[in-house]
């Protein structure tokens, strides 16, 4: 299915703020944008979008966690709760006790790793509620909370890619370079896919793993 013109505008205009933000960040406002532009299955197409993000830093997690699977099976269950074999209220109760995990995985780990298992679980609640947004309330200016809690999938993955979230840039703990090279990915490749992936109401096939 051809990618409508809003939609290409859109990542069109987003890789020309990536490239001239000071450290490379993608606002959550264009975020918004984007999720709204998905149109009809939409909440699809968001839960594809969200899946595949987290698949492209899954190896950051195996690098670093290499007996710990929760992160792919977090996305098992996601994938589960899209295809109806698994109940919303079963998989919302496991993500609260994911999220608590994910979060002493930070407190006792000094790598940015576990944001990948972060992301994981923002991406199964996106599997059972959609994103949090209002369509019809886009402010492009609007950037990541510092309250992470309800941030989305692929701020967790920018963290986890470039080593930090964006306000770390200034204490040299998070990588520009790589949070471009991201989010250059994400606009270029993830966000059409994501587009595509939905064949007769499912998610067809998911996006593979970067190497």
């Amino acid at each position: 299915m051809a990618i409508p013109s809003e939609l290409q505008n859109l990542i069109q205009e987003a890789l020309e703020l990536v490239y001239r933000h000071p450290q490379h960040d993608l606002n959550l406002g264009y975020r918004h944008a984007i999720w709204a532009a998905f149109g009809d299955n939409g909440h699809l197409r968001r839960t594809a979008l969200a899946l595949s993000t987290v698949r492209h830093v899954l190896p950051i997690w195996n690098r670093r966690f290499k007996n710990d699977d929760r992160p792919q099976q977090i996305l098992t269950l996601a994938e589960k709760v899209i295809s109806g074999d698994v109940s919303k209220a079963f998989a919302a109760k496991e993500s609260q006790h994911l999220w608590r995990q994910m979060q002493q995985l930070g407190y006792d780990d000094s790598s940015m790793a576990f944001t990948v298992g972060c992301a994981a679980v923002a991406s199964l609640d996106t599997a059972i509620f959609d994103e949090n947004f209002d369509p019809d309330e886009i402010d492009f200016n609007l950037t990541d909370n510092r309250d992470t809690e309800a941030n989305d999938a692929a701020f967790f993955a920018a963290c986890a890619y470039a080593n930090g979230a964006v306000w770390e840039t200034i204490s040299g703990k998070s990588d520009s370079a790589k949070r471009l090279e991201f989010w250059s990915w994400w606009l270029n490749v993830a966000v059409p896919s994501a587009w595509e992936v939905i064949k007769d109401e499912k998610i067809d096939i998911p996006l593979p793993e970067a190497s």
